[in-house]
């Protein structure tokens, strides 16, 4: 968690593969794609500025896991 934000490079249902998404490659995303992608879930209570932070904030999180 970064920021007060979750987000997961795979699926929900297979949170602990580290395999590339097989929704992504079904719809026909590039691998190269899908290897950068991230999920973000949002519930029924999170709210608009809930969406802003999450986009004002994500290109600081990367760089930040990338320095890992």
């Amino acid at each position: 968690m970064r920021f007060g934000i979750c987000v997961s490079t795979g699926s929900a249902c297979n949170a602990k593969e580290a395999s590339p998404s097989h929704v992504l490659a079904a719809m026909g995303v590039p691998r190269e794609y899908i290897n950068g992608s991230l999920r973000a879930t949002f519930g029924e209570h999170n709210t608009k500025e809930d969406v802003d932070f999450l986009l004002d904030n994500i290109e600081k999180i990367v760089i930040e896991l990338r320095s890992e």
